[in-house]
């Protein structure tokens, strides 16, 4: 009996171990997940040639990682200094990055810096390798001078941390910075640079945009500051300010923010024959329409007509802007150097109904298309919708205060009177600037590299102005917190 009942027992264990058998070989099969995305860059474990090397004669610099690399832009990342003729070449196998430096690049007795960028990365998620730099020397001993200091753009007295700093020998002729690759390049830094390891000779010092990555000064347009007289690196922490500035040149001025009045023009209907006419010439002004009775419009602002396409002819009198309904025929309407966009500048008036109407045949582009008539109705901001900002300073004829609002300018004037009024300022967070006007012509001028004059600087003021409507903003100058620097030299 009792034989019979554990053969019953073990039957069904056996079934039921079977029946679980199967449910397990017919469930999914699900891949392991991979865990936490790797963030951790690869981690140095040794290098062919110690850091601060000395009596270096060139070759292979093999670093190897605790994982797989991969190089990223190399053309670009790896900087030597001071710049050798042609770049090292530069090769990878699993974990190991080789740099062979041949010794005919390499000057005797020269301290030489490696710095990589994130030019090594691993090979899956592409974490780079930061702040890594190798120091050798070709001598029996380490340059240990060095040059340090800020950039500033000198049109807005805010931080440049788009230039390189770079160092010609005091022997090198002017053109050199426009033909030569320089003997130091260091990138600035937010703003700010820290040339190490120079040698006790003089340098001749610029910062340079450098938009075509040659470390040329060669395209129009570029920023560039320099100093007045060669500059001798010392040890010690003193800092030296430059001034960023892009140069004017005749080419610049005859297409950059050139105006000109505009005159009746005959209309044209004719286009080539081998160019398909478009079918609309549409434009837009910069008005709320939405609700006419809405004090919208910025009586600071000129009213703009922006053109989808570069006007041919216009007919300036088929152009009317009313002030309820007495027509302004003292409006100067002219037209921007792209010639897309006309500018009407009327002498505003406060809480009024304006109504501009675009007459057929007010505008027509190069094909002979005539822009659309139209008819745009709106209302001016009254008084109390300003606010109003007053300083209290120093007189000083040379100086002008200016106020940027989102980095852009809204009003200046000068420090003639120990009291300054701005008015009819929109509510909003301003910043303040002094403008250093030296040769009292009343704007900012640009410096001129051939001719070694350098820009006019300003200085910003680190304190956000909030400007509330109807309500009047008092500073005193003497309390507020200025970004001065020192131009030029140490």
């Amino acid at each position: 009996l009792y034989t019979s009942y554990y053969c019953t027992v073990f039957a069904k264990s056996l079934l039921f171990i079977g029946f679980c058998v199967m449910a397990m070989s017919c469930a999914n099969v699900m891949a392991p997940t991979g865990g936490d995305k790797d963030t951790q860059a690869p981690v140095l474990r040794s290098r062919s040639v110690p850091d601060s090397t000395r009596n270096f004669k060139g070759g292979n610099i093999v670093y190897e990682f605790d994982e797989f690399v991969q190089l990223k832009d190399v053309a670009n990342q790896l900087v030597i200094t001071p710049l050798v003729k042609a770049q090292p070449t530069v090769s990878v196998h699993r974990r190991k990055v080789t740099v062979t430096i041949h010794d005919s690049l390499l000057l005797p007795n020269t301290t030489y810096q490696v710095q990589i960028g994130s030019m090594i990365q691993d090979i899956h998620e592409g974490n780079p390798v930061q702040n890594f730099h190798q120091t050798f020397s070709t001598g029996a001993y380490f340059d240990s001078l060095r040059i340090k200091g800020h950039v500033i753009q000198a049109e807005n007295g805010l931080p440049d941390t788009s230039v390189w700093i770079v160092l010609y020998p005091e022997q090198s002729p002017d053109s050199a910075f426009y033909l030569e690759k320089p003997m130091y390049a260091s990138k600035v830094r937010g703003g700010e640079f820290n040339l190490q390891s120079l040698p006790a000779r003089k340098f001749r010092l610029y910062a340079l945009q450098d938009q075509n990555n040659n470390l040329r000064y060669d395209i129009p347009g570029e920023r560039i500051a320099f100093l007045d007289a060669p500059i001798l690196p010392d040890d010690s922490n003193q800092a030296l300010t430059l001034f960023t500035f892009t140069e004017e040149s005749a080419a610049a001025l005859d297409t950059v923010g050139g105006k000109r009045k505009l005159r009746k023009e005959g209309m044209s209907s004719s286009s080539p024959a081998d160019k398909k006419r478009p079918e609309k010439f549409g434009y837009v002004v910069n008005v709320d329409t939405m609700n006419k009775s809405k004090r919208t419009f910025d009586v600071n602002d000129s009213l703009q007509i922006h053109f989808e396409r570069p006007l041919k002819a216009t007919d300036i009198t088929a152009i009317r802007l009313y002030q309820g309904d007495v027509l302004d025929a003292s409006t100067a309407i002219i037209l921007d150097s792209s010639h897309t966009t006309l500018v009407l500048k009327p002498e505003w008036n406060e809480d009024a109904s304006y109504t501009l109407k675009l007459m057929k045949n007010f505008a027509a582009d190069s094909n002979g298309l005539n822009a659309m008539s139209g008819e745009f109705t709106f209302h001016t901001k009254r008084k109390s919708d300003y606010g109003l900002l007053t300083l209290q300073t120093t007189p000083n004829p040379s100086d002008w205060f200016e106020l940027f609002r989102d980095n852009k300018l809204v009003a200046r004037k000068p420090a003639k009177d120990s009291l300054i009024v701005f008015t009819m300022l929109l509510p909003g967070n301003y910043q303040l600037q002094r403008l250093s006007d030296e040769n009292g012509n009343g704007k900012w001028d640009a410096g001129n590299l051939k001719k070694k004059i350098q820009p006019e600087h300003t200085s910003r003021f680190h304190d956000v102005i909030s400007i509330k409507a109807n309500w009047e903003n008092k500073i005193r100058m003497d309390v507020i917190n200025e970004e001065k620097g020192k131009k030029g030299k140490r």
